[in-house]
């Protein structure tokens, strides 16, 4: 199983504590993940990861809308 379907079967039943090791992570491992989900065509994926982290406050670990739309910047057309 592909690294990226697993984070799809994961955000679909995420658990608070997940969610939370989630939004944990540094900002630009979690916006180069959306990034790379985008590259793959994993755009369902993208949309639940970007919902999660845009959900989020800032200061638990959520995005920015801005930063968030310069990963998609490009995809636009794909989508």
């Amino acid at each position: 199983m592909s690294f990226f379907i697993y984070i799809y079967k994961k955000t679909q039943n995420m658990t608070f504590e997940e969610k939370k090791w989630f939004l944990s992570l540094p900002e630009d491992l979690k916006l180069k993940l959306m990034g790379d989900m985008l590259k793959e065509g994993q755009f369902g994926l993208a949309f639940q990861t970007m919902k999660i982290l845009l959900d989020a406050p800032l200061s638990e670990g959520g995005i920015s809308t801005e930063k968030i739309n310069e990963v998609f910047e490009g995809y636009h057309d794909k989508i």
